[in-house]
């Protein structure tokens, strides 16, 4: 959803000079995708140096004891790493199975009411996080005021989506995030992708259209206006990832990601209770919840779980680097698929088949292409040095 939304924009690299400070390389994903964040140090010359971080998360220092929600990790490599991998892809599992299981419920069909759950329980989740690691607000009301209008949105238009939509079938259109993400920075930054990044994005939607055609085949509850939905989700989400990306974490003084989760989401919780309360539609969604007392429990949980897989997914970026951490998120993203087909059968199609094929070359390519990025700038950064 949201959280996880949120890892958004391709993550992008940067290499400092062997005298300037080391450069950390990271990528973010909720909800992913993502995003780079920069920040200044002021370097042995007195000149600054422009030191690059993904989604707030600094490379850790050598031999830095390593944490999750503030709570310190094993000393042991392994079993440290075993523990932040297991925890975002049974987080993320967990989340899928809750979500999914939430449109399940006989009658439920608000929409905004899940939204104002999750945004609150987000709130609850960054505050809590915030309190365990000593962290405050850095970012302007006002910037907050402007960020918790997209991430409201990209996650209201993705959750009404989902009464439209197979769960399985939002996972593979909130996969094409990278889409909308190259055709921004294409028409407003100007930025140049090559033939086998566009060949990647072609196969990714070939795969979507298939995959939505298995829907349409395969499910009732199917409508058109649940891939408009999905596609503004997308749109939202691409402008609220630049947007996040300039006020709050390429500045001088950056937030982190539990600050950014915590106030966004709190103004985020006003914005959506303000039309829902208007609409009527309270007393409704909460005579619903209170017959069906699984609900609520439900979608409070899976926030929770959709914040956790972000953290554990970050902490992976600090301690171990954005390659395992792409490697977790790729394999997360198919496993939701899987989960979703195991716990709520659908009638299986050639289309569904073939369009997951497609995701799935699509995501190891995208993959094969950073690796080959990465290994030209190393090359670069020791023909320079």
């Amino acid at each position: 959803p949201v959280v996880a939304r949120r890892a958004r924009v391709t993550a992008r690299a940067a290499v400092a000079p062997a005298a300037k400070p080391a450069v950390s390389i990271g990528a973010r994903t909720m909800m992913s995708g993502s995003r780079v964040e920069s920040r200044t140090m002021q370097v042995a010359s007195g000149r600054k140096a422009l030191v690059c971080n993904a989604g707030g998360v600094q490379k850790a220092a050598p031999g830095e004891a390593k944490k999750v929600f503030g709570l310190n990790l094993p000393e042991n490599e392994s079993l440290s790493f075993l523990i932040l991998a297991g925890g975002s892809l049974g987080s993320a599992l967990g989340f899928a199975a809750l979500q999914e299981g939430v449109f399940r419920i006989p009658g439920f069909k608000f929409g905004a009411w899940m939204t104002i759950l999750t945004t609150f329980t987000y709130f609850l989740c960054g505050a809590l996080e915030m309190k365990l690691t000593g962290d405050s607000r850095k970012a302007s009301w006002k910037n907050y005021g402007i960020l918790s209008v997209y991430t409201y949105g990209g996650m209201a238009l993705t959750n009404y989506a989902l009464a439209y939509l197979n769960y399985a079938t939002r996972i593979v259109f909130k996969s094409a995030k990278i889409i909308p993400v190259m055709a921004f920075s294409v028409l407003i930054v100007g930025k140049k992708y090559s033939w086998k990044e566009w060949l990647s994005a072609a196969i990714l939607v070939a795969g979507i259209v298939l995959f939505t055609l298995g829907d349409v085949a395969s499910s009732p509850a199917f409508a058109p206006i649940g891939v408009a939905l999905i596609g503004g989700a997308l749109c939202v989400d691409a402008i609220c990832a630049n947007f996040e990306e300039k006020n709050f974490f390429r500045c001088e003084n950056p937030s982190t990601t539990q600050e950014v989760l915590c106030f966004a989401s709190l103004i985020g919780t006003f914005y959506g209770l303000i039309p829902f309360l208007a609409s009527g539609k309270a007393s409704v969604a909460i005579a619903h919840s209170m017959q069906y007392t699984q609900v609520v429990p439900m979608i409070m949980g899976f926030s929770v779980l959709g914040y956790s897989s972000v953290s554990f997914i970050l902490s992976l970026i600090k301690y171990y680097g954005a390659t395992e951490a792409e490697i977790i998120k790729s394999l997360r993203k198919v496993l939701s698929i899987v989960i979703s087909f195991i716990l709520f059968p659908k009638a299986l199609n050639w289309k569904y088949i073939a369009g997951f094929a497609a995701v799935l070359v699509s995501t190891a390519y995208t993959f094969y292409l950073k690796g080959e990025k990465n290994k030209a700038k190393e090359a670069a950064k020791a023909a320079s040095a």
